[in-house]
């Protein structure tokens, strides 16, 4: 989940190790109210906020970026003995949508992962984010209307079928 919220290897291990110790150190103040792995979850979420919060300072601090800075890391090569039109398609395509899940505002992103990637039920998405199912349910729809705008036009023009 880390890796799906980060999109990068390096800090998605970092997120996961820091959740891990964090756990560790509030063991003895787990009540039980919910589960063990939604407790992770949560821990994991808060974590991601504060990393999501700490990148938006330090880019507001930083004056330049070289463009190849933003880029690092975010294509992934196919496969050359497979199809190589449709690896690049498909490719193409996850790429996109890797990208757009990334680019959803942070509640909405956590839902889809939740959802989407990891299976949760709603409930266990709302005991994990500390919000309600309601909430959830709300995040997720805006959530899928901000990934069909972010993919209509590469949809509309055939591709990523």
């Amino acid at each position: 989940m880390a890796l799906k919220l980060t999109g990068d290897e390096d800090e998605a291990a970092e997120l996961t190790q820091e959740t891990f110790v964090r756990a560790y150190k509030a063991w003895g103040r787990f009540r039980g109210e919910a589960g063990t792995y939604t407790w992770l979850y949560r821990i994991l979420v808060n974590l991601n906020k504060d990393r999501i919060s700490a990148i938006a300072k330090q880019r507001e601090r930083e004056t330049s970026l070289t463009p190849t800075e933003d880029l690092e890391g975010q294509h992934e090569l196919p496969d050359p003995s497979a199809d190589v039109a449709g690896a690049l398609e498909q490719a193409d395509f996850q790429a996109r949508l890797r990208q757009a899940i990334l680019d959803l505002p942070e509640g909405y992103r956590e839902c889809v992962v939740l959802k989407a990637m990891e299976g949760l039920s709603y409930q266990e998405i709302a005991d994990a984010m500390g919000i309600t199912v309601e909430a959830v349910r709300s995040r997720l729809a805006r959530a899928r209307q901000h990934l069909r705008q972010a993919l209509e036009s590469y949809l509309s023009a055939g591709n990523g079928n």
